[in-house]
């Protein structure tokens, strides 16, 4: 049974261009392979009927195999029972790939030649989207998409180049979930990174009961900060993110948790009644204390977008309170928006002379 989306192509562009919006953000913020795998299966799920993903990762000892490591869908469990590695020199379509480091795609693998059809009719596994993860010339494993049983989904040029685009940001998440160093410091700020963020998080919550854990999470997001690196450069972007970084810890050295947890994003957490009751004093200390940076005589303002979740007798993941956190954000974001609105609209026109307009 093939399954085709019945969409014009400026509205299947849409779906398609919104949804990578969706992965560039989500992929920075998952924590873990099987939470990476179950994100993009949502996705993929919803635009193209495709059921099921799995990761295959490279063997350090025998960089000729690929280890399954993960998968998600209703066949996961399939998958990884019958099919738990791969010899990609024995293998013909996993050889092109990760020789010539090419997608590879069939409508349906009980047709396609190349397949093992010793085992492909075990795992009635039809349309495959398979693509090799790379990062600097290195090969880290492959990301597999795919639909089951009588389900057979036609993709477009359009469609497939979607699975292109989100090669390199989904090889760069594995390789920092799964190869590089996972050094709990940020080598910039010297604070935490996302990892240290959530070793921290998991012992403070050991220290306190599991379901009975308090804490309050503040995420905080600087505005424009790539318009300093452009017009300043990156030299001078470092300097203020370190400064920045310097003056946080400075300035709230009873925190639990400082992190730095991407390019110009940081997470604060802390975990006593006072501490969480605070939120709004932490971030005019913030404001007052920790936003103005000179470098080489110039003045940098900076100014920020923030959220918080405050969690108690809650055990959510990383990523639910960042995702929180990021709702909440964009909630004041708006809510400051129309005060803005608001008070705009009570400017008058015209005003004499040395007359004050009244905002109240």
């Amino acid at each position: 049974m093939k399954q085709e989306i019945s969409t014009t192509s400026n509205e299947r562009y849409k779906e398609l261009f919104d949804s990578l919006v969706r992965v560039s953000q989500g992929l920075n913020k998952v924590s873990s392979l099987q939470e990476m795998a179950a994100f993009l299966q949502t996705e993929t799920n919803i635009l193209f009927r495709l059921t099921d993903v799995w990761i295959y990762i490279v063997d350090t000892k025998c960089p000729n195999l690929i280890n399954h490591v993960t998968g998600v869908g209703p066949n996961a469990d399939t998958m990884s029972s019958i099919v738990p590695c791969i010899d990609c020199n024995s293998d013909p379509i996993f050889k092109m790939m990760m020789g010539q480091r090419k997608i590879f795609y069939t409508e349906d693998l009980l047709t396609e030649p190349d397949a093992n059809h010793d085992v492909t009719p075990e795992l009635n596994l039809r349309t495959v989207v398979n693509y090799p993860l790379f990062v600097d010339a290195k090969a880290l494993g492959v990301m597999a998409f795919g639909s089951f049983g009588e389900q057979i989904v036609t993709l477009s040029p359009l469609e497939l180049n979607y699975f292109d685009i989100i090669t390199e940001q989904t090889a760069l998440t594995v390789s920092r979930m799964h190869f590089f160093d996972k050094s709990q410091q940020d080598h910039l700020t010297k604070l935490s990174n996302r990892y240290g963020l959530e070793k921290k998080l998991r012992k403070l919550r050991r220290n306190n009961r599991e379901n009975d854990s308090k804490f309050c999470f503040i995420y905080l997001d600087l505005n424009n900060f790539k318009q300093i690196n452009d017009n300043h450069g990156h030299l001078t972007g470092d300097y203020i993110l370190a400064q920045f970084s310097l003056k946080l810890a400075k300035e709230f050295r009873s925190a639990d948790i400082i992190s730095r947890v991407g390019g110009d994003e940081f997470v604060l957490v802390f975990s006593t009644s006072d501490q969480c009751n605070e939120v709004e004093g932490f971030i005019e200390r913030i404001q007052q204390n920790c936003c103005t940076i000179d470098y080489k005589g110039v003045c940098f303002q900076l100014t920020f977008a923030w959220g918080h979740v405050f969690a108690e007798g809650k055990n959510y993941s990383v990523s639910e309170l960042f995702e929180i956190a990021d709702q909440n954000m964009y909630q004041l974001k708006s809510a400051q928006v129309k005060i803005k609105q608001m008070t705009k609209s009570k400017i008058p026109k015209t005003m004499p002379k040395n007359q004050k307009a009244d905002f109240a």
